[in-house]
């Protein structure tokens, strides 16, 4: 028994040790590209090879970075601002998306009236929508959540729907026959069968929603906090500096909630069911 017993344990800690190698080697990867980029820019600027004062070295970028994060702190009051807007308008694309989505793959005379404006919707970029919530709404927060909703609604609806309508018939009429109906339906057959389609959605509308949470803060003058805000007030001091600062920190974000939300969702459902390949 006690055999037994260390001999899970080794296989638990082997485990435990391969997916931390995973992860470490995940993140060489990610920042290689920039350390290199990094270095050069450096070395470059060192030894008077270019000049170019508007685009700071990579040291001048950390000690930017530190200042802003560690001497005065703004760095994270703004981060948490725009993250504070972003959640809300995400959140709520995601589940109303999901469901008009589902709605519009079900009933056949909702797709043929709707599927039209929404594909014309969705060709109208989000920037375009801002200056016309910019009037109705205000120049405040609501203006920049609405922006984000908008920009990530459409791509979920989308995704939903051509996820649904992908799924085998036999097998909705199957779990029909079997008494399922309704939310139950959805829940035990359309969601998992089509979770691959609307992970894409997901993931396609985090990158829209960044853009929009940007493009709102930039226009909204009510806003005094935010990442896209202080990237616009860098510019108006010519701080090149911050700008950057701002827009890698936007990058990085980006980067993080797809590999810490979306590719954890995606790992533990549609890999998991061998739904797709494992990466």
């Amino acid at each position: 028994m006690g055999h037994d017993l260390s001999k899970i344990a080794m296989n638990t800690s082997s485990k435990t040790f391969l997916i931390s190698k995973i992860n470490v080697a995940k993140a060489l990867r990610f920042i290689f590209p920039f350390l290199v980029i990094g270095i050069i820019r450096e070395l470059l600027v060192r030894f008077d090879i270019i000049t170019l004062m508007s685009l700071p070295a990579p040291s001048v970028l950390i000690a930017t970075f530190w200042r802003l994060a560690f001497v005065n702190g703004i760095l994270w009051i703004n981060l948490f601002s725009s993250l504070y807007r972003l959640l809300i308008g995400y959140s709520l694309a995601v589940i109303l998306g999901t469901l008009v989505g589902a709605l519009l793959a079900q009933k056949e005379i909702l797709h043929l009236l709707f599927e039209p404006t929404l594909n014309l919707l969705m060709s109208v970029p989000t920037i375009a929508w801002i200056p016309i919530f910019l009037i109705t709404l205000g120049l405040g927060d609501r203006t920049v959540i609405t922006a984000i909703f908008v920009s990530s609604f459409f791509a979920i609806v989308y995704n939903t729907m051509r996820g649904i309508e992908m799924i085998d018939k036999n097998v909705v009429n199957a779990a029909r026959m079997m008494g399922l109906g309704g939310i139950k339906l959805f829940v035990h057959v359309l969601l998992p069968a089509s979770l691959l389609s609307i992970i894409n959605g997901l993931r396609l509308a985090i990158g829209y929603a960044w853009r929009a949470l940007v493009g709102g803060e930039l226009l909204a003058a009510m806003i005094e906090r935010g990442l896209g805000k202080m990237v616009y007030q860098a510019r108006l001091f010519n701080d090149a500096a911050v700008m950057l600062v701002g827009l890698l920190l936007i990058g990085i974000l980006g980067y993080l909630l797809d590999q810490l939300f979306l590719s954890m969702l995606e790992k533990r459902t549609v890999e998991k069911w061998g739904m797709t390949a494992k990466k």
